[in-house]
């Protein structure tokens, strides 16, 4: 997060979130293999090659068989789309077995595109991410759909499979054109899940607060809080004391902290536009499974 927008280098990012995850990746390794691979496009594309000559090589080399792929081109795990084992999210893992998700396939596509200067980077939609590419004649945006051979994707297309609220878009939550900082935001909602899953809550919530500044309308960084303080009641109150009045009065003030965190992180992404209905399945799994304690009453989208 310190560096510089243009020296982030996104692969090893993503890298390196995921060997907080899972301390076996080998990052060098995988950085090599990726740099192997831009080598290979760019040769495909010629010496001198336009941006858009490099971008169908890219395109040619990711989803079509052929010598430069070991004849084994990188399709779309049916079997895990979403990519809800967080081992199938894992970089390594979609350089290993060439099946990948919504979430695996965009960041591969990026940085190898980020290596070839292709002006590309991520945007995202309820429980899905995609490429955002810029051309450099034209200055034309295209949405290109990495889990679908990098074809264009209209937005009116992706609203139309992936709900949300003119709000949330205006407010940056979905569709926006992200910086690489604000990428690695993103990136970062992999370990904020982990961290939940293991029962880390305190953790997870002081992550989110640590990226808030970097992408403050981020979903993780919206709904952590939430997810987090209602875990920390039902761990330290709803677990140990059947009624109110058996909680010792010196813990109340805790508990009421935590309520009005749930409350004051679901009122301010509701008014941001946000809504369950618009998926984010894992972020959102913790707010909608419980009414203890209750958040305020959202407003009618």
């Amino acid at each position: 997060m310190a560096l510089p927008d243009r020296q982030i280098d996104l692969a090893r990012a993503k890298l390196t979130f995921d060997k907080l995850y899972d301390p076996n990746t080998d990052v060098e390794r995988a950085l090599k293999q990726i740099d192997y691979m831009s080598q290979t496009v760019k040769a495909m594309a010629g010496p001198g090659a336009s941006a858009r000559v490099r971008l169908v090589a890219l395109r040619k080399y990711i989803y079509e068989s052929g010598t430069w792929n070991g004849n084994r081109p990188f399709q779309y795990d049916l079997s895990d789309p979403l990519g809800r084992k967080p081992e199938n999210r894992l970089l390594a893992t979609y350089l290993r077995t060439h099946r990948g998700n919504c979430v695996s396939m965009p960041i591969l596509f990026v940085a190898l595109a980020q290596r070839l200067n292709l002006n590309a980077t991520l945007a995202t939609a309820p429980d899905h991410m995609f490429v955002r590419y810029t051309d450099d004649v034209t200055g034309k945006v295209f949405d290109l759909e990495a889990t679908n051979g990098g074809s264009p994707e209209r937005d009116v297309f992706l609203r139309r499979k992936l709900p949300m609220t003119d709000a949330a878009i205006t407010n940056g939550i979905y569709m926006k054109t992200l910086s690489r900082k604000e990428v690695l935001v993103v990136l970062a909602r992999g370990l904020i899940e982990h961290e939940m899953a293991v029962g880390h809550y305190r953790l997870a919530w002081d992550i989110a607060d640590l990226l808030r500044p970097h992408y403050p309308n981020d979903l993780a960084v919206l709904l952590t809080p939430a997810n987090a303080a209602m875990a920390l009641v039902r761990e330290e109150y709803l677990g140990k004391y059947p009624h109110k009045e058996d909680i010792p009065p010196e813990l109340l003030a805790r508990l009421d902290f935590l309520q009005r965190s749930v409350s004051d992180a679901l009122n301010h992404a509701y008014a941001l536009g946000w809504r369950e209905a618009d998926g984010e399945t894992q972020l959102a799994r913790s707010t909608s499974a419980s009414t203890e304690p209750s958040p305020a009453t959202p407003p009618q989208p």
